[in-house]
This record gives C-alpha cells, structure tokens and sequence, in this order.
C-alpha cells in the first residue's frame, strides 16, 4: 500500500513539474515576442467592418511598443494599454488594458501574428464586451477591426 502511494506521489510531482515547465514554455515564447513588436510602427493598412481605411485618414498615426505598453500617438490624441500576448493560442492571442480614454480600465481581447521582423498583424473588437475574433479578417456589422502594421 505504502508502495502505491508512493508511485501515485511520484506521478503527480512529474505532473506539476511538466505543468510548471509548461507554464514557463509559454512566459518564454510570449517574451519572446514582446521582443519582436519593441520598437515604432506606422500603419501600413487597415480594415473595419469589411472595408479598407482610406490611408488619408490613417496618416500620422504611429504605435510604440516599450516593454509591455502600447501607445498609439493619433493627430490629437494617445491611447495607452499594457497588453498581454499568449503565443500558445492559436491564433496567438493579445489582450489590451486601456489605461485611458474612452475605454479605460477595459480590457479588449484580440489576435496577433508576427508576420516578418517589420510586420504584424492584429484583429480586435471596437469594445471591451466583444469576444475575441478568430480570423485574420472583419465582416460588415460585426465592429472588429484588422490593423497591419510596418516597422518604422
């Protein structure tokens, strides 16, 4: 009996262990991409319910990316969040904080992918209720947006 116990002990220690390493795996990759996206990015297109910005409107919006925050610097004005990446979802999943403006203290769920060292792409909703999207694409209606974004 003693000797059950035993093995049952020795089976779930592996398993936290293998947990734990999981966990750190995911830490790593997500660091990992966090960076990849440092740096200044200037808008190279984007698309809301199913139709293209015009790049007049686009002009003169820049995004920072230093360490975990995410400021984007419009004509008039700039939003911040701390965002969250999990790069074991698929697609890979980041998560805004707003920590001002209309949607402060919300959190907007969206998709990312790295596409080249001076590419990326992200898909999310308008407002903080909306579920996370899970396609690299927007449909009339439904207030999610597609943002592509180059390296400045």
């Amino acid at each position: 009996m003693l000797r059950l116990i035993a093995l049952a002990l020795l089976a779930f220690s592996t398993l936290i262990v293998y947990d734990v390493g999981g966990a750190q795996d995911a830490k790593s990759e997500a660091a990992k991409d966090l960076k990849k996206l440092q740096g200044e990015w200037i808008i190279a297109a984007m698309e809301v319910n199913g139709a293209d910005v015009a790049p007049a409107r686009l002009e003169g919006t820049v995004l920072s990316i230093k360490d975990d925050r995410y400021i984007v610097k419009r004509k008039d004005d700039t939003t911040t969040c701390k965002i969250t990446l999990d790069p074991a979802k698929d697609p890979k999943e980041i998560d805004m904080l707003f920590l001002d403006g209309a949607n402060k203290d919300g959190t907007l769920k969206g998709i990312y992918k790295i596409i080249a060292a001076d590419t990326f792409q992200m898909v999310r909703g308008l407002a903080p209720e909306q579920n996370r999207p899970r396609d690299f694409a927007t449909w009339p209606d439904t207030n999610y947006f597609l943002i592509t974004w180059k390296k400045k």
